[in-house]
């Protein structure tokens, strides 16, 4: 049996991982872990809160005691790491927050993985950690180049990733999906945020900025 540890779980993407790979994964066993901040709401997995191959931990990736606990108890082989300070606006007006869980959270959860022999660690990342494009798209091979606190956070946390990959031989894959919408993704993003805005009748005015 695979025991899977997700982080962040409770959260938009995390949640719809969890249901996913229960449903095609049923010999899996997944423990999410997640603080539940103002975007992890349980109730996204209220339907398979009862599945005996799942269990949720509530704690913070930052504490390496609980982290220690969570990994070493459940015997996990595989980390997959969504939990992430994620709003850029938010990291312009305030920015610790998003150093201390993105970087120092990804630090904890990396040293415990390698520290406790885990097999696979599942970085998710962001296209955002390459800056801005005129035109056409980033590769792999692009620089990193992050212009917000959130991105540069992002960006650290991938090179602490690759650090561990190079330093430790930890099994690491690092992915910079891009423009995630979907069920259950908190009203601050842009098209929840104008969805539930027209579902509860409120005006909206579209502003080009070109």
């Amino acid at each position: 049996m695979v025991q899977c540890l997700v982080t962040g779980g409770c959260g938009f993407i995390g949640s719809n991982f969890i249901r996913h790979m229960l449903e095609k994964h049923p010999d899996y066993f997944i423990t999410n872990l997640d603080s539940l901040t103002y975007a992890g709401n349980p109730q996204n997995l209220t339907d398979i809160s009862k599945n005996p191959h799942y269990q949720f931990i509530q704690g913070d990736i930052c504490n390496e005691v609980i982290v220690a606990a969570a990994v070493k108890n459940n015997n996990i082989d595989t980390i997959v790491h969504f939990a992430a300070e994620s709003h850029v606006d938010r990291s312009i007006s305030d920015a610790s927050l998003f150093v201390r869980t993105n970087v120092l959270g990804t630090f904890t959860l990396l040293d415990q993985a390698w520290k406790h022999g885990v097999r696979r660690f599942i970085h998710i990342s962001t296209d955002e950690v390459y800056g801005s494009i005129d035109s056409g798209s980033f590769s792999e091979r692009d620089i990193l180049n992050p212009s917000s606190p959130y991105s540069s956070s992002k960006a650290s946390s991938d090179l602490l990733a690759r650090s561990y990959f190079i330093t430790h031989h930890l099994p690491v894959i690092i992915t910079r999906c891009t423009n995630n919408y979907g069920p259950y993704q908190f009203p601050e993003k842009l098209i929840p945020f104008f969805v539930t805005n027209l579902l509860e009748g409120k005006k909206y005015r579209y502003m080009d900025r070109a």
